[in-house]
């Protein structure tokens, strides 16, 4: 073992035996609750919930309300010597630890690579706090990554399923108050063809030439459209596109009304697009290959 190597192992072992530990590139961590066992090796897992804060105590993230973990990779010892910051407090963590490290906002941003926001000073004090849940190897993280994914995808069905309600009520209220008489699709569209086309329709497969018009269900703000034919893979369209776009043959002009589940859901396309908008399409499926 090299001998700088040799002092960084001296300092992490006496930083074990003191409240306020010193990362070997000598940040500073305070230990609030002390855990158990031994520090994270090179090649470990730190699977923790971190929240950070301003000195305004303006919180910046809380992983804990969100439910997911910060994950941290324990690097090798090789990479010790360009660790910056808090990056290297990570050596000095183990199971149960809850501790307090801080780092101005200048720092914080040139350390991991980001530019200081303009409206932010650089000498702001950011407090960051770690609670180490667990430390894991590889197996044990695709294991934990697997258990959050299926969670996560049983919480957005069940709130697309809620959504789905809500926005179904309100295109059906718009339509009763048009006195429009629209055709229901898959999971909640509705439409309305104004100009019947004939022949085949498209599948998911193919490449569709249309020309269109699309505007928000609650004020008729028109987000997007075509200045002539163009065209794109089905496949590669909103949901609500892929499941109208089928249900026409080609010559067909129709409105679709799209509920934000088969839309741009939760997140919405800012600035045009808001969370969970519904849309409404005046499309002309010309063609499609």
């Amino acid at each position: 073992m090299k001998l700088s190597y040799v002092l960084i192992a001296a300092v992490i072992l006496c930083s074990a035996c003191s409240k306020n530990r010193k990362a070997p590139n000598g940040f500073e961590v305070k230990v609030i609750r002390e855990g158990e066992g031994s520090f994270a090796k090179p090649g470990q897992f730190l699977v923790m919930n971190m929240l950070y804060k301003d000195a305004k105590d303006s919180v910046w993230d809380d992983t804990k309300k969100r439910q997911i973990p910060v994950i941290v990779p324990v690097p090798d010892t090789a990479a010790m010597k360009n660790e910056k910051g808090l990056e290297s407090a990570f050596r000095i963590l183990k199971k149960g630890d809850s501790v307090m490290l801080k780092e101005s906002a200048k720092a914080f941003f040139e350390n991991s690579g980001r530019q200081l926001p303009a409206n932010i000073k650089p000498d702001l004090e950011i407090s960051f706090f770690f609670g180490v849940t667990d430390i894991t190897d590889e197996a044990g993280l695709n294991q934990l990554q697997t258990k959050i994914q299926t969670r996560e995808n049983e919480k957005n069905r069940v709130r697309q399923e809620g959504q789905l309600a809500i926005d179904s009520t309100a295109i059906d209220a718009y339509l009763a108050s048009k006195n429009v008489k629209a055709l229901k699709g898959k999971s909640g569209l509705r439409y309305v063809v104004t100009k019947q086309g004939t022949g085949p329709t498209p599948t998911l497969t193919n490449t569709v030439r249309v020309t269109y018009k699309g505007s928000l269900l609650e004020n008729g703000f028109v987000f997007d459209q075509s200045q002539g034919p163009v065209e794109f893979p089905l496949s590669n369209m909103i949901q609500g596109w892929q499941v109208g776009i089928q249900l026409l043959p080609k010559g067909t002009t129709a409105t679709l009304y799209i509920p934000s589940s088969l839309g741009y859901g939760m997140n919405g396309y800012p600035p045009a697009i808001p969370p969970n908008a519904n849309l409404v399409f005046d499309v002309e499926l010309i063609d499609f290959k």
